[in-house]
Formats: structure tokens, C-alpha cells, sequence
């Protein structure tokens, strides 16, 4: 990453605690060039009692880029860049409007989540008035970046008093295998699954997000955490910690649900 030292430089930061109820917050930071004198700024700060670290990271780029607008121009400055840690911003600005095209869906129908966001972003970008480059860089390598950091930390850890009005917790248990679910590698097999978190997918027609734990019933254990999609009348279905036989889909890049085969039981 190379910042051009006569840009306008905005750090940003997002930060959720999930041990204490999904408090979280998000902060930014801007640094001017030398030229306009002028010391470095907290220009968001942001925190709500619910909603998770990539709605907050996302976040924290949109309110910069309003700050952006309302702030320009700027004497002998020609663009601004926004840097932040977060791999999911990062990795998906270039996608968003290939979603919007595609009816808020991935290329293999998947639908997108926290579309209230993206659309919110794509807005922010086209009303911005000037050029807006995003760089990605690892956390906490510099000053400022742990400067950045304990600002969304602190902004988090107030559990308020903003809100995430487009935040949808869903139905939550803990999952019994350690690490985040990924997408199930689904073939048209049939498998034994304990759902343990369920978000309703927003405009999808309803369909939920269905994350569960693998079960194993030759070693009676859970294996791995994974994710599919389920229609409503499926998804009604699936009360957490049960466990259930199902039938997946025969597409691996947008893994669903078509069928509840019988309910199992634990033998544990």
C-alpha cells in the first residue's frame, strides 16, 4: 500500500464484542497532508448496543465518505484514501454494484448480506464529489492504527447510545465446534445437522441463513460448523440444539436446504 502524501488520509476501524451481547462500535481518524496544517481528527464515533464487526467496519467507511462530502474541497488536494484492516470492506467495494445488478444476489445466487449497508455505501461513493481510493492494511502496525483501534474499541464498549437500525441478531445458540462456519460443500447428500443460529436474509423473500454443527453419528460427535440457505417453511422448522437429518442441494456455491429428512437423536 502507498499513500500519496498530498491526499487526504482517513483510518478507519470497527470493533463488536461478542461475549457481551454483540455490543459494538466503529470509529475513523482522518490525517491531512502537511501542506493544509492541520492535526489529525476523530471524525466518527459510533457505538450501539448490537450488531457485528463487518456491518461495523462497513459502517465506519460509509460515514467517512459522508464526512468526505460535507467537508471538501480541501486547497491542493485532489483525492482522498481510505484505509482499513477489514478483508471483507476491502475485498467486496469492487462487487457491490455487480451485486445491486443482480438483485442483491452472488454469481451463483447466493443472496448478499447487509444489503442495507452496501446500498447505503454505493450512495455514499456516487455522491462523494471527489476521487475516493480504499487500501487495505493489516491492524495495529502503526500509532495511528492503534489509535484508530482503541477509538472503535472504546466507541463499542459503550454499548450506546446509537443504533444499527438494519442490524438482525436472529435466533442464537453457541455452536459445540470451536472457529467461524463456511460455506457446506453441498453435493445432494443427505447429513445429520444441529442448527444453532438462524438470520433472516433481508430481500430474500424470507430465506434464512442457517448456520449449524456437523454431527457424526459413527463418532457421535460434532465435526464442523458450516452455513446453507433455507426457505422459510424449512427454516420454521429447525429449532436450535436439535438435531436433524436433512437433504442439501447439489451446488456447492449456494449450498440449501430442500429437505428435513426426520428428526435424530443425540446419543451422546
Amino acid at each position: 500500500m502507498q499513500l500519496d502524501p498530498r491526499a487526504i488520509h482517513i483510518r478507519t476501524d470497527g470493533s463488536c464484542y461478542r461475549d457481551k451481547r454483540m455490543i459494538s462500535g466503529c470509529a475513523a481518524i482522518v490525517e491531512y497532508p502537511d501542506h493544509l496544517q492541520r492535526d489529525r481528527e476523530q471524525i466518527v464515533d459510533f457505538g450501539c448496543s448490537e450488531s457485528s464487526i463487518n456491518r461495523m467496519e462497513l459502517l465506519a467507511v460509509i460515514r467517512s465518505l459522508q464526512w468526505v462530502r460535507q467537508s471538501r474541497p480541501w486547497q491542493g488536494v485532489s483525492r482522498v484514501q481510505i484505509i482499513s484492516d477489514s478483508k471483507y470492506v476491502i475485498e467486496n467495494i469492487p462487487r457491490a454494484a455487480e451485486w445491486r445488478k443482480n438483485g442483491w444476489r452472488k454469481r451463483h445466487g447466493e443472496p448478499v448480506e447487509n444489503t442495507d449497508l452496501w446500498k447505503e455505501f454505493l450512495a455514499a461513493r456516487a455522491h462523494v464529489g471527489m476521487t475516493v481510493h480504499f487500501e487495505w492494511t493489516p491492524g495495529k502496525k502503526s500509532p495511528v492504527l492503534k489509535e484508530i483501534d482503541k477509538a472503535a474499541k472504546q466507541a463499542a464498549s459503550r454499548g450506546g447510545p446509537d443504533r444499527d437500525y438494519g442490524y438482525s441478531r436472529g435466533v442464537i445458540s453457541r455452536s459445540k465446534v470451536k472457529g467461524a462456519a463456511s460455506r457446506f460443500p453441498a453435493t445432494g447428500q443427505s447429513a445429520v445437522i444441529r442448527p444453532y443460529r438462524k438470520n433472516v436474509m433481508r430481500r430474500a423473500a424470507g430465506e434464512n441463513k442457517v448456520r449449524f454443527d456437523l454431527y457424526s453419528e459413527q463418532s457421535q460427535n460434532y465435526t464442523e460448523s458450516y452455513y446453507a440457505f433455507a426457505p422459510p417453511s424449512i427454516a420454521s422448522e429447525l429449532h436450535r440444539q436439535h438435531l436433524y437429518r436433512v437433504r442439501f442441494s447439489a451446488d456447492p456455491n449456494y449450498p440449501q436446504i430442500e429437505e428435513i429428512i426426520e428428526s435424530v437423536p443425540d446419543l451422546r
